[in-house]
This record gives C-alpha cells, sequence and structure tokens, in this order.
C-alpha cells in the first residue's frame, strides 16, 4: 500500500459504500438493504457481480459468520447466486468465504487522490462533453458495453446497469463523454458524496485505446469531484487501468476483492 492518511482512506471507502446506493438506484433491483451492518443487493437480472447480486460488509465489528449467514438467508430468499466483496479491513471474512465454497475471482487495488490531477490535451480531432442528456448517457454506455467486454462482462449486463439514464443527470453524477466526430471512444463519470467523490465506469473502445482517451476522461471526472469540493477522489482500478491512475498521481490505499462461489 502507498502513504495515505486514515482520514482520506475513510473518505474513500464511505464514496465507495455510496457507489452502491447509487447503481442500486439506475438498476431496477429486486431488493436493497443496508441494516444489520451488511449492504445486500438483488438485481434487476441472475448475474452474480459487483452492483447487482453482491454482499458487502459494513460494519467491521460484525462478526464474519454472521455477516455471510445474512448474506446466504437474503440471497437464498431472491433466489440468486451472488458475489461477497470484502476490502482489507474484512480479511477475517475471507477463511469463511472459502470454507463456504467462495474462490476469489478478482483482485483490485483501491486508490485515491487528493489534488487535482493535470489534465492531459485532447489529441487532435477528439472533443469531450459533460452529461447533460440521455443520449450522453446512452453513449457513454455503448462504451462501457464495449471496453468491459474485455474484462468478459456480457454487454447487455452493462446495458442493465443503466435502465433509468435520467437518473444519472442529477447534481451527484458527473460524466464525460469523449467523441472523434460523432463517434463516443471513451467515458467516466464521477459520484459526488460530500467531501469525497469517486470516478466509475471509465471505458475506452478498443479501436480508441492507446490514444491517452481513459487518462483524459479520468482526470476530468476527478477534477470534476475537487470542483465541488471532494477532499479525496477515489476509484477501484483494473489491471488495466492501474498504470494510467498512478500517472495522474492516484496511490493505493486498500484491496478490493470479489469472491464468487465455485460451481
Amino acid at each position: 500500500m502507498d502513504a495515505t492518511s486514515d482520514a482520506a482512506a475513510l473518505l474513500a471507502d464511505e464514496n465507495l459504500v455510496e457507489s452502491f446506493r447509487q447503481h442500486a438506484d439506475w438498476q431496477a433491483c429486486v431488493a436493497y438493504r443496508e441494516d444489520d451492518g451488511v449492504l445486500l443487493m438483488a438485481g434487476n437480472t441472475p448475474f452474480p457481480i459487483l452492483y447487482r447480486n453482491c454482499a458487502l460488509r459494513l460494519d467491521a465489528t460484525l462478526r464474519p459468520n454472521d455477516a455471510f449467514a445474512q448474506a446466504e438467508r437474503f440471497f437464498a430468499a431472491h433466489r440468486r447466486h451472488y458475489s461477497f466483496i470484502t476490502r482489507g479491513k474484512d480479511k477475517g471474512l475471507e477463511p469463511v468465504l472459502r470454507e463456504a465454497g467462495f474462490v476469489e475471482r478478482v483482485a483490485s487495488p483501491c486508490m485515491l487522490i487528493e489534488k487535482p490531477a493535470v489534465e492531459p490535451t485532447p489529441p487532435a480531432g477528439v472533443r469531450v462533453e459533460r452529461f447533460a442528456t440521455t443520449q450522453h448517457v446512452a453513449d457513454a454506455v455503448s462504451v462501457c458495453m464495449k471496453a468491459y467486454a474485455l474484462l468478459d462482462l456480457p454487454g447487455e449486463e452493462v446495458a442493465a446497469f443503466f435502465e433509468y439514464p435520467e437518473r444519472l443527470l442529477t447534481r451527484n453524477v458527473t460524466g464525460f463523454v469523449a467523441y472523434r466526430n460523432d463517434m463516443p471512444l471513451a467515458t467516466a463519470l464521477t459520484l459526488h458524496s460530500g467531501q469525497s467523490a469517486g470516478v466509475y465506469w471509465v471505458g475506452t473502445t478498443p479501436e480508441a485505446q492507446r490514444q491517452g482517451l481513459a487518462g483524459l476522461c479520468t482526470a476530468l471526472a476527478t477534477n470534476a469531484g475537487f470542483a465541488r469540493g471532494a477532499k479525496v477522489v477515489t476509484l477501484q482500478a483494473t489491471s488495466f487501468g492501474a498504470p494510467v491512475y498512478r500517472r495522474l498521481g492516484y496511490k493505493v490505499y486498500d484491496e478490493f476483492k470479489f469472491f464468487m462461489r465455485s460451481e
């Protein structure tokens, strides 16, 4: 882990939790709850993935076995397979999950930045627009459908996260889409939550990679958070994105793991 303050890490984690609430609002969730120390989300498709059918322990003092039992009851009632998300403070959960047949599928660095990033100059012929209409949201989704296919996330599952595009045109979301002519090529969006903000859904279409567009959109989304008063901006990196975020000044403060039951 890099050197970051506990206060910055706490603010970043608060935004991560807020991101689950926002994603629940953008799709027609079957059920969502976060009482009794565990966040539980049964989504609009059976796909057991982050922000759809997943569990996250909110209360670090809650016994791992009790957190797991809550998730088992909830998802059995909704007839869903699910993923369990852990962070550094959830290490005690991991043996419980493994004993129950869950395996670690993904480990991603949680990153944060405490000052604005330098915004790269857009390449020739590229313009960037902020979300202002549902067409911007649709263009961003089209980018992510292509980009996240490289991570084996089906396009229809990406689209299902955004059933209510008008809900991304609110004060707590700032989004960006990069275009060449009228073709959407890259995107990123910012979730604002008080003293923290988070960058989510960074994506570049395969044909537009290695042109600096992910870094451009991420820098714009990062600085949108600071412009709204955030002290910390956070994101969860993929293996593709981590080097880009490092160059912008992001540091690793935690690790985010994704566990699923082996079939």
